[in-house]
């Protein structure tokens, strides 16, 4: 009985802590948020340097590509080159899971995930090109905003 009450005062004083903080904000998962199908239609897109706050990003945190709310690609940054890249697919009309993905001429967005924060940001490329099917970008810098 007295393991079950040390039980019980634990899982009261968890849920106490979390339902009382003002700082509380629902978090989006990782897998949640950068979730995406694989498609056969698929453009990369290679930086050179990924950066928050004046910082290289670490091999913990992510990068992923939008087009408008949809997560078309992402990739946690644990490059070994000088350059890495991010796949970003395209929408393939035989293929249901990937409605809304790109389409040849569209700019994808970037955002990336900084882990060690828990923060979301938007990040703007360097170099800005349309996505189109089987395509080789290099990019300079991705930078967060």
């Amino acid at each position: 009985m007295k393991n079950t009450y040390i039980l019980v005062l634990f899982i009261l004083f968890s849920c106490d802590d979390i339902n009382d903080s003002e700082d509380f904000e629902e978090f989006i998962p990782i897998s949640e948020f950068f979730n995406f199908n694989e498609s056969d239609l698929i453009a990369f897109y290679f930086f050179d340097n990924v950066i928050i706050n004046d910082q290289t990003i670490d091999s913990l945190d992510w990068v992923a590509a939008f087009n408008g709310n949809i997560c078309v690609g992402a990739k946690q940054w644990n490059c070994t080159s000088q350059s890495c890249e991010i796949p970003i697919y395209g929408e393939n009309t035989l293929n249901s899971l990937t409605i809304g993905y790109m389409q040849s001429g569209q700019l994808p967005s970037f955002k990336i995930y900084d882990f060690s924060d828990s923060v979301y940001y938007n990040a703007t490329p360097s170099q800005q090109f349309l996505w189109n099917n089987g395509d080789f970008n290099q990019i300079e810098t991705l930078i967060a905003n």
